[in-house]
């Protein structure tokens, strides 16, 4: 099943929006790096991990870009949820695309900073 060809031009427009906001926390990342390293010792590791879940979103969003990007460019559903790399976001989405997941794929690439 491929979306209507009018709707392609959105799609990739809206996968663009989501490339800026990914932009757009990245930007928060990078300050929140600089406040976590002026953390008290004894808080700098909590702070870290927490700070992490920035990263953990900007990937979310990069996935969610190329997804509607790919559909945008005529690909089916199947196959734009096939390079999903983030595991977890692939096991929610590809029932949806009409993938049937019988194992759970590997760990995915998520990469902390």
């Amino acid at each position: 099943m491929h979306a209507p060809p009018e709707h392609a031009e959105l799609l990739v427009a809206v996968a663009d929006e989501l490339t800026r906001v990914r932009e757009g926390i990245d930007h928060v990342e990078a300050l929140v790096s600089r406040l976590v390293r002026r953390a008290p010792a004894e808080d700098r590791a909590e702070a870290l991990t927490e700070a992490q879940a920035l990263d953990a979103l900007t990937q979310r969003l990069e996935a969610l870009s190329g997804v509607l990007r790919m559909l945008g460019d005529g690909a089916t559903p199947a196959e734009s949820v096939s390079r999903i790399s983030l595991a977890d976001m692939a096991v929610r989405l590809r029932p949806a695309a009409g993938v049937k997941v019988s194992a759970p794929p590997d760990s995915g690439d998520l990469t902390l900073f």
